[in-house]
């Protein structure tokens, strides 16, 4: 039997996602090798594709991908653009036949998701989404014991996300700043969140009730520190109340400004209560933990404390496990785990909610804003090429 040929990637972006996260892949000393090769790398920008060149003997081109797709015919396209670049570079992929794995988020707009979704029903071509954070092993740990039933159904869940003030700041000072070019936080980096919570609790968003403020980082800011362009438009606290299918309600918040980062999660259940403390950086500077602690405080039963191994490497391992499974044939994309084109759409669409009843102060129904996303199609659907085929 022939043996089957590498697959070809091209990427679109050289910004400094591509170069942390992606082009290592390709060498030439690759953290995951035999992952495949490099066709083609697009950006908007010479200088980004002089350094490509610099490094790697590829075609490139600019910004628009659709020559890139026509004249170099890849297996997969990688897209690592900014965010508002997503929607009609993942469209494009899909018309030409070509699969996609797009950073998150998916989309800038719900709309624009349920085109995305759409156009991979008709196409041959699939779709995945870089939710690295689903790849975290403390995360895969916390979706173990919810999927057994542990703590019996969810009831509630309180996930509160903060970020450090150096880290949002920067949203302030890049393109994310522009709600036209990012969505905001509550879809740049809230997306991820929102899709771990879907994940978590294995179902689709219902309703959403949000507020958002700008308290920190403003251009008459006194301090230094906080004074950001007078252009930027995002706000930088979020609060949202999600209701689900199901009948569980998520309670989310997000500050761009706090002394420590990461988050805190409990999950209220039928049976009993889970819950964790994910720290990127402490509040005194020192490193992090070596270990996760899961605890569940159980009805009926003794407490119980899970202890987790922090892991290595770029978000705390989670992206290079992302790339064994999403890039390799690996059983983690076939029982799921991965996020589908779909998955990112809801991420994308609680986000737009939040948004929404912020500036509305209404109750926003999500299925309403991703219209005939939850009509299956007839076929089996497409398929991944990095999995064999699999659907």
């Amino acid at each position: 039997m022939a043996e089957t040929p590498p697959l070809r990637y091209a990427l679109s972006g050289a910004g400094t996602r591509a170069w942390k996260m992606y082009l290592p892949l390709f060498g030439p000393d690759t953290y995951a090798p035999g992952i495949g090769t490099l066709a083609a790398v697009a950006d908007n920008a010479p200088e980004q594709l002089d350094a490509v060149t610099a490094r790697w003997n590829v075609p490139v081109f600019g910004g628009d991908i659709r020559p890139l797709l026509e004249e170099t015919r890849p297996d997969v396209l990688i897209v690592t653009a900014p965010d508002h670049a997503h929607a009609e570079q993942i469209e494009a992929a899909l018309s030409a036949g070509v699969d996609v794995l797009t950073e998150k988020p998916m989309t800038l707009s719900a709309a624009q998701a349920a085109s995305v979704v759409a156009a991979e029903r008709r196409s041959p071509a699939a779709v995945r989404v870089a939710h690295n954070m689903r790849y975290l092993n403390l995360h895969q740990a916390v979706k173990r014991l919810l999927d057994q039933g542990t703590i019996g159904q969810p009831v509630q869940v309180h996930l509160a996300y903060r970020l450090r003030p150096g880290h949002g700041r920067s949203y302030f000072l890049r393109w994310h700043r522009r709600a036209a070019a990012s969505g905001g936080l509550q879809i740049t980096k809230s997306c991820h969140h929102f899709d771990m919570l879907n994940w978590w609790l294995a179902d689709r968003p219902q309703e959403v009730t949000g507020w958002t403020r700008r308290a920190h980082y403003r251009p008459d800011a006194a301090a230094e520190d906080r004074r950001v362009p007078a252009d930027a438009d995002i706000d930088d606290v979020l609060a949202a109340v999600i209701h689900y299918r199901g009948g569980a309600v998520a309670h989310y918040s997000l500050s761009a400004r706090s002394p420590w980062e990461g988050y805190t999660l409990t999950v209220l259940g039928t049976e009993g209560e889970l819950t964790t403390r994910y720290e990127v950086a402490p509040v005194d500077g020192t490193p992090p933990a070596e270990d996760y602690a899961v605890e569940l405080s159980l009805l009926g039963g003794p407490p119980q404390t899970h202890r987790i191994p922090r892991e290595s490497g770029t978000h705390s391992g989670a992206d290079k496990r992302m790339i064994n499974a999403l890039l390799r044939h690996t059983t983690a994309q076939r029982k799921g785990q991965a996020a589908t084109a779909v998955d990112g759409a809801y991420a994308v669409a609680v986000g737009e909610a939040l948004t929404r009843s912020a500036a509305g102060g209404a109750v926003v129904a999500v299925d309403e804003l991703l219209p005939g996303i939850g009509t299956p199609p007839a076929h089996a659907g497409p398929t991944w090429a990095t999995t064999g085929k699999e659907s």
